[in-house]
């Protein structure tokens, strides 16, 4: 009998230690929540739209291999040379070469202006040179190496002068001279380019025209516009040497649904930029909109008087075009609840889930953003760095998590 009593002891222990963990396991499976860290945040009502770009412009004549003197997007004068035509591969080794020398007797001659400086001054500045040379390394920023080699020779030659263990750079320039005299006969004369009139340069490598006008996109319905965009018609590549655009006004013209013109009324002025193309962002004035009820779309036209020569490079793109912005603190769409009609979100303090009532300043499809300065009993009472539950399972106000 007593046999019985240890062995029924046992079973009880072994089934209230089984009934636990199986009340512990629950209990976990049953509590899926996870969070998000309410940050703060910059937030835009944009539209997104494909549209073309009408800038005042015309080709540049010219046939080869050509080699470019200006900069894309350069201001250049009424008769300036900007690239040149060369008859053999052997001018084009020539000019790169000689562009290369050009830069370093640039690098000396700075390199002996030392006028205000001291040892410190220059060994702070080699520190720093340094140091933006190996970050541009490490991220693997190529196109930034040369000037940033560049900025840290320069502090070395000028820590010569100053310390005294060269008096110049005569003797270096003076063998950078011969080697230009020897490019510059290689070069020979190559058939010059220039432009006919004074504007913003951009290489036919580098830019598309747009083959509408501005008074055809102005006749074009917002279903044609639709149409041609769809078909990736009014675009080509540019012919000869390039394209100069003449004027610093520019326009864009986009397609949009109607409900989605509805942002443009009463606005007078957005900000517009070319995501993957053109990301600085620009101030354009609405010039008009036109909301073709029967298709449902909506044709509108915005002007810009800032360029770039990214901006200028472009005939036809997909624009952001941000309406207003909003500073504050974000939460995720996932966590919002309304809870006797009070819209919020729940919150993990601890262990327990809080219901925190929510004012909200703009909200997208994925992100809320409220106010800063939440506290609790106002009617918004999220505050910064609060863990936001964004998933979870019959959340009430004081649930252990």
């Amino acid at each position: 009998m007593k046999g019985s009593f240890v062995k029924y002891g046992i079973i009880a222990a072994l089934g209230l230690a089984a009934a636990y963990l199986l009340v512990q396991i629950f209990t976990v499976l049953d509590r899926p929540y996870r969070t998000e860290t309410a940050i703060l945040y910059d937030m835009s009502d944009s539209l997104y739209t494909g549209g073309y770009l009408v800038f005042e412009q015309s080709e540049v004549a010219g046939e080869g291999q050509m080699g470019y003197l200006v900069s894309n997007g350069e201001r250049v004068a009424s008769g300036t040379q900007v690239a040149e035509i060369y008859s053999d591969p052997s001018q084009a080794r020539a000019r790169t070469a000689l562009t290369e020398l050009d830069a370093q007797l640039d690098l000396l001659e700075r390199s002996e202006n030392t006028a205000g400086t001291d040892v410190d001054l220059l060994l702070t500045q080699r520190q720093s040179a340094l140091y933006d040379l190996l970050d541009s390394l490490d991220r693997q920023e190529y196109t930034q190496i040369s000037s940033k080699s560049n900025e840290y020779l320069l502090t070395l030659n000028r820590l010569q002068i100053t310390t005294g263990a060269t008096r110049d750079f005569s003797g270096a320039k003076e063998l950078i001279a011969q080697e230009q005299a020897v490019q510059q006969a290689n070069l020979g004369s190559p058939t010059p380019v220039t432009v006919p009139t004074g504007g913003y340069f951009v290489a036919a490598d580098a830019a598309q025209m747009l083959t509408y006008s501005k008074e055809e996109l102005d006749q074009m319905s917002a279903v044609a516009m639709a149409d041609a965009l769809a078909e990736g018609a009014g675009t080509r590549d540019v012919s000869g040497a390039g394209k100069l655009v003449t004027d610093y006004k520019w326009y864009f013209y986009g397609v949009c649904t109607a409900d989605e013109s509805k942002k443009f009324e009463g606005v007078t002025s957005v900000d517009i930029s070319f995501p993957g193309a053109a990301e600085k962002v620009l101030p354009a004035t609405v010039e008009s909109v036109t909301v073709d009820e029967a298709s449902g779309l909506a044709k509108f036209v915005l002007s810009c008087e800032y360029v770039g020569a990214d901006v200028l490079s472009l005939a036809s793109a997909t624009a952001r075009i941000d309406f207003e912005s909003f500073k504050g603190v974000r939460v995720s769409a996932k966590a919002l609840n309304i809870v006797d009609g009070n819209k919020g979100v729940y919150v993990k303090y601890g262990n327990l889930a809080r219901f925190r009532k929510i004012t909200v300043l703009y909200q997208d499809d994925e992100y809320i953003l409220v106010p800063e300065g939440g506290k609790v009993g106002t009617d918004n009472e999220v505050r910064l760095f609060d863990e936001v539950i964004v998933e979870g399972t019959d959340l009430y106000d004081g649930k252990i998590l």
